[in-house]
């Protein structure tokens, strides 16, 4: 699907001529509102087995049970015995995708009940709260207003029920139907949201809101600076690919993938070069 010419592809391939160099894919590197990012994760292979076969309520929290610390001596050790270099691990550890995913327990799989174990992870969103036909508005006309919560300009953590997106639907695309894993996202969200109000408005942390969603100020502050500032090189910590060590190269053997060239009859010769091969009469490349 990838034309060489153009640098661009007719259908989703994660860019990965990109992502082997080192960068993000076009779409993360685009998206004008910096909410986009992309990282290595470690997991656990001899869990996947366990994790696919678990209950649905289950799914969200066998999947992040296969997803390793990258700061666990144990796991680094395991790494580079599997051929992970330092850059790799390096990699792991600076990305924001460990700590959003398992760590703070914002992001969730997309339909984990079809059991592919997806590395694409959705953070829920906070939802405007739900509108209300001329209730409390100056004009009969004004058939926007807006529900008010009860303490204050934010809704409270006991208020989500008030927002327009259901819990319910948003568990069925990111919990395989449990909604207590949604419920935790949109909770630790809103959480943080208190917070930095509470350190703006009123001059003082509010460390209670976040004691409630099990949160802590350090917490907060590394989620707004990874999902708020969103620095560029702090949302895409991606090593490059090992291309000393592939036996073919994608850039050398590019344009050569077509029907003709693949079907059993007449099999692709694959190329490591642009050089024919004057040593061995059988070889067309070397």
């Amino acid at each position: 699907y990838y034309n060489w010419a153009s640098g661009k592809m007719e259908k989703c391939i994660l860019c990965y001529p990109r992502v082997e160099s080192g960068l993000p894919p076009v779409c993360f590197h685009s998206c004008v509102g910096k909410i986009r990012s992309f990282g290595v994760l470690l997991y656990d292979m001899d869990m996947v087995n366990e994790v696919t076969l678990a209950d649905d309520q289950d799914l969200v929290t066998k999947h992040r049970e296969a997803i390793l610390d990258p700061f666990d001596p144990s796991v680094i050790e395991a790494a580079k015995k599997e051929g992970l270099g330092d850059d790799w691990i390096d990699a792991a550890q600076r990305s924001p995708i460990y700590k959003i995913v398992k760590k703070w327990e914002i992001a969730l799989p997309l339909h984990p009940e079809f059991r592919t174990l997806p590395s694409l992870f959705y953070i829920p969103p906070l939802a405007p709260i739900t509108t209300s036909a001329g209730k409390n508005t100056p004009l009969d006309t004004d058939v926007f207003d807006m529900t008010k919560p009860e303490n204050g300009p934010l809704v409270g953590l006991d208020e989500l029920d008030k927002f327009r997106l259901p819990i319910a639907y948003l568990a069925s695309m990111f919990g395989a139907g449990n909604e207590q894993v949604v419920k935790t996202a949109l909770l630790r969200q809103l959480a943080v949201r208190h917070h930095e109000r509470s350190l703006r408005v009123e001059k003082k942390p509010n460390l209670d809101v976040l004691k409630q969603v099990g949160l802590t100020e350090e917490d907060a502050k590394e989620m707004v600076r990874a999902l708020s500032l969103a620095f560029y090189d702090e949302r895409f910590v991606l090593p490059t690919t090992k291309r000393e060590s592939a036996e073919i190269s994608p850039y050398t053997e590019r344009g050569l993938a077509g029907f003709d060239k693949m079907n059993p009859w007449s099999p692709m010769k694959r190329r490591k070069s642009y050089f024919k091969s004057y040593h061995t009469d059988s070889k067309d490349y070397e």
